[in-house]
């Protein structure tokens, strides 16, 4: 099962017709708001003006023989993670490109709607908190932990049921993120919200 992307607004830049329509169909059915896509680097960087809510961004590197790198400076001056979506898997990036994911073309469609859903609660993740005291982890530094306490709640359920659970878990916080309270640590959050969730409905909608 794909994670639930809940109305999360993808900026797509792609300039092969039937590709840009793949990733716009795979992002709408799992729940995405598309904008674009976009064909061209300047077409791109027009998009992007006018949007000034783009939450996550998948990008192919070159777009019509333009490299894509002026959008990605713009969605990193703005914080918005960036997926590389390419054929271009061994090509160079700048150095300051480096650590942003990549998709190859050649990967399923719920690769590329797990990376969405996973650079999105990331960014979440690192937003500074409120308070000074208080010092996030990442989102996949936990996910561990939530999975063993998964299990704890749902003994004798299968494993799938268990990490179902987890995902629900992380589908709620992305839902909720602009309402936590940022005293408190992500980790504690997150495990008052797997218990909640438990509690109302252990195995999820039927």
């Amino acid at each position: 099962m794909t994670p639930d992307l809940q109305r999360l607004r993808v900026l797509v830049a792609e300039d092969e017709f039937f590709v840009a329509n793949d990733i716009a169909l795979w992002l709408e059915q799992a729940g995405a708001t598309i904008i674009g896509p976009t064909p061209t680097v300047k077409e791109t960087l027009n998009s992007l003006a006018q949007a000034v809510d783009v939450q996550v961004a998948v990008l192919d590197i070159n777009l019509n023989g333009e490299l894509i790198f002026p959008v990605a400076d713009e969605l990193a001056r703005r914080s918005v993670p960036v997926i590389f979506f390419s054929g271009y898997d061994d090509m160079n990036v700048p150095e300051r490109f480096r650590a942003v994911a990549r998709v190859s073309k050649c990967s399923a469609s719920s690769d590329l709607v797990s990376a969405v859903f996973e650079q999105h609660l990331l960014s979440l993740s690192n937003l500074a908190p409120l308070y000074t005291g208080v010092t996030d982890q990442s989102v996949s530094e936990l996910i561990p932990a939530l999975r063993f306490r998964a299990r704890l709640l749902m003994v004798g359920a299968p494993a799938k049921a268990a990490d179902r659970l987890v995902e629900r878990t992380l589908e709620r916080a992305i839902a909720l993120a602009g309402t936590r309270d940022r005293s408190q640590s992500l980790d504690a959050w997150l495990h008052e919200l797997i218990a909640a969730i438990h509690t109302e409905n252990p195995y999820g909608p039927h």
